[in-house]
């Protein structure tokens, strides 16, 4: 079996995102950049700060630090509560909420603590029943998925991360698979 480092599998994921996280529907070429442009600036405003303690642990606990930033060290939580604000119906961002407080009360009933104060062994026990298939409809479940998504999408898509982590360099300007491609006559390349 062979075993990747977490910058290879990241590499990996990053690289299969990047053309879904290219652009999103309707959304202008760069839109990443400004959403964490603007999550870098702008104080939180929509979540509480139960919620956002709540948010800022799981997604330590998706990607925390290691030889590699992890999603604190990028202000995922910023780029995910700027996402839910400002992207989300009000009925998303409602079920959206009240999933996240059931994914808190998960916590609390199995452990008697709120996510923020369980220890690593406790959060991956509750990643791991919020990633199974078993009762995946329920509201605690679909809002674990739906933040997992945005952490991931806010990490792999941060300058840092792309710039040192995955060693994306974008080229300016988009991608046209309608351009032809002529092919060089015999003999005229390379002074032959």
């Amino acid at each position: 079996m062979t075993t990747f480092s977490r910058r290879a599998l990241l590499q990996l994921a990053g690289l299969a995102a990047l053309p879904s996280l290219a652009r999103a529907e309707g959304a202008t070429d760069g839109w990443e950049r400004l959403v964490h442009a603007q999550a870098a600036q702008q104080p939180p405003r929509l979540f509480r700060p139960d919620e956002r303690a709540l948010v800022a642990a799981v997604a330590d606990a998706i990607l925390p630090r290691t030889d590699t930033p992890g999603a604190l060290d990028v202000n995922v939580p910023a780029f995910v509560e700027l996402i839910t604000a400002e992207w989300m119906s009000e009925a998303e961002r409602t079920e959206f909420r009240d999933g996240l407080a059931a994914f808190e009360r998960h916590a609390v009933d199995g452990y008697g603590l709120r996510w923020p104060a369980l220890d690593p062994v406790q959060r991956l026990g509750e990643l791991d029943w919020a990633s199974s298939a078993l009762d995946a409809g329920v509201p605690a479940k679909r809002a674990y998925r739906r933040l997992r998504g945005h952490v991931l999408h806010g990490y792999l898509t941060s300058e840092r991360v792309r710039r040192d982590v995955l060693k994306v360099r974008i080229m300016p300007g988009e991608y046209r698979g309608d351009v032809p491609v002529h092919a060089t006559p015999a003999g005229s390349a390379h002074g032959h």
